[in-house]
C-alpha cells in the first residue's frame, strides 16, 4: 500500500488533529449530558423517594410510562449517571491533553502517561459504580418493589467483558507510554 496516500497519525492536519477536534464536540456534549444527569438526580431522587411513601401521588409525576420504575431502581440508577456522566467528561478532558501533544508531534510526552493512568482509574471508579448500582437495584427491588421491575439498559448486566478488555487496554497502553517516556528521556541525556 502506497504509505503516502495514508493520513497522517500525529502532527497538525493529521488523524490526530480531526480526533482533538472530535473530542472538543465530545466535551460540549458530555457537558450537558452531565448537566441533565445531576438536575435529573437533584429532582428524581427526592421526587422518587417522595412518590414512594406516597407524598405525591405517582400519576403526578409520571402520566406516561415510567422508565425507572420505582424509587429501588431511580436512585441507584440516578447515581451512577451522575458518576459515570462525570468519569466520562474528565476521560474526554484528559484524552484532550494527551491528543494536543500527538498535535504537537510528541507523543511521548512527559504526562501522557499520567493522563493514560488517570484515564485508567477513572473507568475503573465508573464500573465499580455500575456494579454497584446494579447490585443496589436488584436488592433494593426484591426487599423493597412490589412487583418485578424492568432494569434500564446498563445495569442490565453486572459483568461486562468488554469494558473490563477496555481497562486493560489502557492500563497496558499507560504503561507503554511510561516506559517510553522514560527511554526518550534516557536518549535526550545521552545525545
Amino acid at each position: 500500500m502506497d504509505q503516502s496516500r495514508l493520513p497522517r497519525p500525529l502532527g497538525p492536519r493529521s488523524l490526530s488533529s480531526g480526533l482533538a477536534t472530535a473530542l472538543k464536540i465530545a466535551q460540549v456534549l458530555l457537558s450537558v449530558a452531565f448537566a441533565f444527569a445531576v438536575v435529573s438526580a437533584v429532582v428524581g431522587v427526592p421526587a422518587s423517594i417522595l412518590v414512594a411513601i406516597h407524598w405525591i401521588p405517582a400519576r403526578v409525576l409520571n402520566p406516561g410510562p415510567n422508565i425507572l420504575g420505582t424509587w429501588t431502581i431511580a436512585v441507584p440508577y440516578l447515581i451512577y449517571a451522575v458518576v459515570a456522566s462525570r468519569g466520562a467528561l474528565l476521560i474526554v478532558r484528559r484524552l484532550q491533553r494527551v491528543f494536543a501533544s500527538f498535535v504537537a508531534n510528541e507523543p511521548f510526552a512527559r504526562d501522557n502517561a499520567a493522563h493514560l493512568r488517570a484515564i485508567w482509574v477513572t473507568l475503573i471508579v465508573i464500573e465499580v459504580a455500575r456494579i454497584t448500582a446494579w447490585v443496589l437495584v436488584r436488592a433494593l427491588t426484591s426487599a423493597f418493589a412490589p412487583a418485578a421491575m424492568a432494569i434500564p439498559h446498563g445495569l442490565d448486566n453486572p459483568i461486562d467483558l468488554v469494558r473490563l478488555f477496555v481497562i486493560f487496554v489502557v492500563l497496558i497502553l499507560a504503561e507503554v507510554f511510561r516506559q517510553g517516556t522514560q527511554l526518550r528521556e534516557e536518549t535526550e541525556l545521552t545525545v
